[in-house]
């Protein structure tokens, strides 16, 4: 289609002239529009389809994805028993080994689990229980015997040595006296006196044991007494360790129980300077102590005192 207005004055122009009749301008010739250029469209790349195969027969090679698999179950069964069995034992149990989930390539992921440290329990042991809660202490008198026979007795000191020394008058020499291999040797000392009228028994060394660790004790048969033969008669045996003790009541130095000077007494007179005071010698464990031992006195068969040695 051709120009329609003048570009100079605006007026209507008729077709086909060059001029414009009010004003002479020229008439430009109808230009064409360039025509637009598109771009083209991108072309996608062919895309290659595999061929899928059909599934192989059922004959004999049908079965072999079936063993293969199967074979791939007994390989994941035995690591898992490895990793259960024999890695636990070479880690030294530092850590524990839990299998993951199998991935679709039969391949098997572990994971590692922190162990949880066990808090200690605190045992509290038993107490043993006291055999004898009632004991007396060292120096508290035991009353036996009523009336004219009324008596008292009591265990009043005790030492232990692994050793001790005893004097031999006839050549006037020590000795020195060892226990067997583990023991040790203790001294109980006792004082028994007559508040009666009448004499009476006293105890022997046989009715006095000495209790430790669920054990009795007797007193030592290789101990050396001052009557072991006649020509020792009246004669007391020294140890040199205690020789210088006193008695009880009184200032006198103590010696075996149940001798005085040397002499076995037979009876108990009435009076605390009749008192049969001595000590008896026990070999005993080494690992005894006095807190956890006692001594027992029988006195005229049915009367039984015990005395904690602590």
């Amino acid at each position: 289609m051709g120009q329609k207005f003048c570009t100079g004055c605006g007026a209507a122009l008729s077709d086909g002239i060059k001029f414009c009749e009010i004003c002479g301008t020229p008439v430009d010739p109808a230009i064409p529009a360039p025509a637009q250029h598109l771009p083209s469209p991108i072309q996608p790349e062919p895309v290659t389809v595999p061929a899928v195969s059909s599934p192989p027969p059922s004959g004999r090679f049908g079965k072999m994805p079936v063993k293969i698999i199967a074979g791939i179950v007994i390989v994941l069964i035995l690591a898992a028993a490895a990793v259960f069995v024999v890695l636990p034992k070479v880690s030294g149990g530092s850590s524990l080994i839990s299998l993951g989930p199998a991935s679709g390539t039969g391949t098997i992921t572990t994971s590692t689990t922190v162990p949880v440290t066990a808090v200690p329990t605190t045992v509290v042991p038993t107490p043993t229980p006291d055999p004898f809660p009632n004991a007396l202490l060292l120096r508290d008198g035991f009353p036996f015997g009523e009336g004219k026979i009324a008596s008292e007795g009591t265990v009043y000191r005790i030492w232990m040595n692994e050793t001790y020394s005893w004097h031999n008058d006839m050549d006037n020499k020590y000795y020195l006296q060892k226990p067997k291999p583990g023991n040790k040797y203790l001294f109980v000392f006792i004082n028994v006196f007559n508040k009666g009228d009448t004499r009476v028994w006293p105890p022997i060394s046989s009715n006095v044991v000495v209790h430790y660790n669920g054990q009795e004790y007797s007193a030592d048969p290789t101990h050396y007494l001052p009557d072991t033969s006649s020509d020792r008669k009246a004669t007391a045996i020294e140890v040199k360790e205690v020789q210088y003790f006193s008695k009880f009541f009184g200032s006198e130095y103590v010696e075996d129980f149940g001798y005085s000077h040397g002499m076995q007494l037979a009876y108990l007179y009435p009076g605390k300077s009749n008192a049969i005071d001595g000590y008896l010698v026990f070999e005993v464990p080494a690992s005894l102590t006095p807190e956890k031992a006692y001594a027992e006195i029988i006195f005229n068969g049915n009367e039984v005192g015990v005395w904690k040695l602590a």
